[in-house]
């Protein structure tokens, strides 16, 4: 089980390895979720696999609306989309007296997009994950907490590895800069030398000891790099 968390909520996650995650449709779409679960979903991983799409009518109003975000969400990210469904894409729902024009047209949206994520193209794009909340409090802080610690690192060992890889510090490098300065622009350079500071035994990769004490032997503005 993988647990993310998203403006002081936990989103669990009952399968995930290797920035794949499996989730059932009642999960993602029967609960009280919303676009802010989505984006966490989206940044985490780079491949969602969803169980269990049901026939969808004006009756399930709430789920066929959260689905049209979950799927807007995917699409924008990049975000690879496997499913089991009890229908082909445009005959999931079906519109009923009671849809308004903007319901049927914004689900035909879903099923356009929906047939597009199962297109080559759509699948060769790289994921292009959301940019973190700008008041995400454990990159927005001076004095880096042991609880701030274990945030960060939760957030960027999206795939439970136990280690930080290159790819992932360039991640946490970049959203820092975004919530900083506005931007996402980070040289190879700074990437190199945060690898070097983080990576005590110089293996590649980085251990959660080793995260703990750059944070406890730095504690200041380190985050502003």
């Amino acid at each position: 089980v993988k647990r993310i968390m998203t403006q002081g909520r936990e989103i669990r996650i009952p399968q995930a390895a290797g920035g794949i995650a499996i989730m059932d449709f009642s999960a993602l779409c029967s609960l009280p979720t919303g676009a802010a679960d989505f984006l966490a979903i989206s940044r985490a991983f780079h491949t969602l696999i969803v169980k269990n799409i049901p026939f969808l009518s004006m009756e399930r109003l709430p789920e066929v609306r959260r689905m049209i975000t979950l799927i807007d969400v995917l699409y924008d990210h990049h975000v690879k989309l496997l499913c089991s469904a009890a229908a082909e894409p445009f005959e999931l729902f079906k519109a009923d007296r009671g849809a308004s024009q903007d319901e049927a047209f914004a689900f035909d949206r879903t099923a356009s997009r929906l047939m597009d994520m199962m297109s080559d193209e759509y699948k060769a794009k790289p994921h292009r994950p959301p940019a973190p909340e700008l008041g995400l409090p454990e990159l927005q802080v001076e004095l880096i907490t042991k609880d701030h610690s274990d945030l960060i690192w939760n957030r960027y060992d999206s795939n439970g590895t136990g280690f930080l890889e290159v790819a992932e510090i360039r991640l946490l490098l970049e959203d820092l800069r975004y919530a900083k300065q506005g931007h996402r622009n980070v040289s190879d350079e700074t990437v190199q030398e945060a690898m070097r500071l983080l990576d005590a035994d110089q293996d590649g990769h980085i251990r959660k000891d080793e995260f703990d004490s750059f944070v406890e032997r730095t504690g200041y503005s380190v985050w502003y790099l």
